[in-house]
């Protein structure tokens, strides 16, 4: 669990048991709002064959310190500073939910830093419902229990949906309500076709949050995808069905 000062913040991330080791490729994964680096705990172990995984602790969120940032160009163009700091080159980027919008944004502004895309339950645009927000507002505790309950499939077990309970609870009120701000704010709709990285794109059948009509539009819209439906999956797909996910994860690898 390296922790590192970048730019002033302390930052957290957590890789392979080989950590960053030198002539391999490296995924770094973008946890959405509210998360943090575990959501990411199956690929970092499950991939770790012939690839660093590096799973990063945003700023404001998990073990890394704050503020968070009010939008997804922030969070993206912080990325690939914390990518460039790391010396990482050829970098594939995993984002899910808001972290989807953070590397399609990365991808528009930079594609030069970026060798492909894997994009899990998110979109080119991310809408929240007034509800949401009026309901973080009122009383946190009582919207995270509806939001994870939300975010998992109708197979989840209960320790899962407990687990990702615990770790929304975590975070601060004030930085889970502005990640769901810099979501709706976020609207990548018409600028899809500037991405010529190929692109994975992964969503549970089951996702109410980012439905697949979402992950649908990005697959024909970008111009390199792969698309894969997770039957039985919510929202947090790469949790709930995570060898489906890695095995997903690893043929597109094989074929870059």
């Amino acid at each position: 669990m390296p922790i590192v000062k970048f730019e002033g913040r302390t930052i957290n991330y957590l890789t392979g048991v080989n950590g960053i080791a030198p002539g391999r490729r490296n995924i770094i994964f973008v946890h959405g709002a509210g998360g943090n680096a575990f959501v990411w705990q199956n690929q970092r172990r499950g991939l770790d064959r012939g690839v660093n995984t590096i799973c990063v602790d945003l700023p404001g969120h998990g073990q890394s310190s704050g503020p968070g940032y009010t939008s997804i160009p922030e969070y993206s163009q912080w990325l690939l500073r914390f990518i460039d700091g790391l010396k990482l080159t050829g970098v594939i980027v995993a984002g899910h939910s808001m972290g989807g919008g953070v590397i399609l944004e990365a991808a528009i502004e930079h594609p030069k830093m970026l060798e492909a895309l894997i994009l899990v339950g998110s979109g080119a645009r991310l809408r929240v419902s007034s509800e949401i927000f009026q309901s973080l507002e009122v009383d946190f505790k009582t919207a995270a229990e509806r939001l994870v309950r939300n975010c998992y499939g109708p197979g989840s077990s209960k320790k899962l949906v407990k687990w990702g309970l615990e770790h929304l609870l975590k975070e601060l009120p004030e930085v889970v309500l502005a990640d769901f701000r810099a979501c709706h704010d976020f609207d990548r709709l018409d600028d899809l076709a500037q991405i010529k990285k190929p692109a994975l794109i992964v969503c549970g059948s089951e996702d109410s949050m980012t439905p697949p009509k979402y992950s649908q539009y990005l697959a024909e819209n970008l111009q390199r995808t792969t698309l894969r439906i997770v039957e039985g999956a919510g929202h947090m797909a790469m949790v709930e069905k995570p060898f489906e996910v890695n095995a997903s994860i690893l043929k597109f690898l094989a074929n870059l």
